[in-house]
């Protein structure tokens, strides 16, 4: 049987490099450096074309408010038809089916309470049920645990 691996040691950890390897890695970043400031140099010396941008922004100030204006005439042409608002829509709090027409099965007052909660599709029906505890500690890595 093999001793298991020391972690005081990491993997892929060799000999220390050579003094070659060492200047060749230092070359490398210097020239990646020099090949970073000579492209910026480069960009900035450049004498910039602003007609795109100019017309992009002029485009912008034209389209913008034609949209907001119009947004609010279609506002006041419904206000003026159907008058204020009386009230808020009513939204229906039955949660006896999912958006795909399966029945749900939940205690949510209970669920509300629950650290993590398991989401099964079981014979057609959607049900919600509390993650027992030992599941809960062993899976908080991984949030999407299904059994």
């Amino acid at each position: 049987m093999d001793a298991a691996p020391s972690l005081s040691a990491p993997r892929g950890a060799g000999p220390a490099l050579g003094w070659r390897r060492l200047a060749v890695h230092g070359l490398a970043v210097v020239a990646g450096w020099g090949l970073f400031f000579w492209g910026w140099q480069r960009v900035l010396a450049a004498v910039p074309d602003f007609s795109e941008l100019r017309a992009l922004i002029l485009g912008a100030a034209t389209v913008v408010p034609v949209v907001t204006v119009s947004w609010i005439l279609h506002n006041r042409g419904i206000h003026r038809r159907k008058g204020p608002r009386r009230h808020v829509s009513a939204a229906t709090l039955d949660y006896g089916a999912d958006f795909h027409g399966l029945p749900v099965v939940a205690d949510f007052a209970a669920l509300a309470q629950a650290r993590q909660v398991h989401i099964c599709v079981v014979g057609g029906r959607k049900v919600y049920r509390e993650a027992p505890a030992l599941a809960t500690a062993a899976s908080s890595a991984d949030p999407v645990t299904l059994p």
